[in-house]
């Protein structure tokens, strides 16, 4: 971990750590604490996004997702608490985005709902042969969220957390303002968050196409990044993963079950994109 404090303003000491997790970087600011109580929180956040990964990772093999993965449907595989509300919650989510947010987006099989819960045996299994279920679609914002009510608990009133430049999560206000301002890198998009959280889904950095359509199996090519403000950064990165992959047509639709949430649509413009990003 990389861990950085400051105290040369008094009246306004910030700490900085970052580690990385789930192929990406995760970063911290903390102000007005001290540095035992940053240091605190920033090992604490470490270890509950390590925790977070070990679970969801399918490349894994000790994680629950690599059990399932691997079972083709042949076998049930018991799970926690956790891993059993976050299943449901996403398959809830599939429905409610009609499709647009699948866990089993890359799949080969079209077998859905692509698993079977028992509540009873706190047991799951795959639906079929040839599924998939990955976590890449909600794990960062998952785990912002997990962090989140760590620092809560630990009567943390400001922080701001990165997880890998597309989900973003903050808790009160920057030292010196009424909220923490939030900028794309590319395409306009300007956000004040205070006490929200705003994920971001399109093409990658390097202006290649990784969201997979559930609909239709098909990568979703060059067109306007979806970012989504709201209190939750998990239904967050759905609701982004989900609009991004969905007609424009249908939006709306998808948007008005979820009370509290909102979309900006940021051009993406792919030759400044890429030269932003590099």
């Amino acid at each position: 971990m990389e861990f950085v404090y400051s105290a040369k303003n008094p009246d306004a000491p910030v700490a900085f750590a970052s580690f990385g997790a789930m192929h990406s970087v995760f970063e911290i600011v903390v102000p007005g604490v001290s540095e035992q109580e940053a240091r605190n929180v920033a090992g604490k956040a470490e270890a509950m996004v390590a925790a977070v990964e070990k679970k969801l990772n399918r490349h894994d093999p000790d994680s629950v997702f690599s059990k399932l993965d691997s079972s083709s449907g042949l076998a049930t595989v018991e799970v926690d608490d956790e891993v059993f509300s976050i299943l449901q919650f996403c398959e809830a989510f599939r429905k409610s985005t009609a499709g647009y947010f699948d866990i089993a987006a890359l799949s080969i099989s079209e077998i859905r709902p692509a698993y079977i819960m028992s509540p009873e045996k706190r047991t799951v299994s795959l639906a079929g042969q040839d599924l998939i279920l990955d976590a890449g679609g909600f794990g960062k914002g998952y785990a912002l969220d997990v962090v989140r009510s760590m620092l809560e608990r630990e009567g943390v009133d400001n922080a701001l957390m990165n997880f890998g430049d597309s989900s973003v999560t903050a808790l009160g206000h920057h030292p010196y303002g009424d909220c923490w301002k939030v900028e794309t890198r590319s395409g306009g998009g300007s956000f004040r968050l205070k006490g929200s959280s705003l994920s971001v889904s399109g093409l990658r950095p390097d202006g290649i196409a990784h969201i997979v359509n559930p609909v239709d199996g098909t990568l979703v090519g060059n067109r306007g990044a979806v970012a989504v403000e709201g209190c939750s950064a998990f239904v967050c990165e759905v609701l982004s993963t989900a609009l991004y992959a969905a007609p424009e047509a249908m939006r709306q639709a998808i948007m008005a079950a979820f009370g509290g949430y909102s979309y900006k649509v940021i051009k993406q413009d792919l030759k400044q994109w890429i030269g932003e990003n590099l």
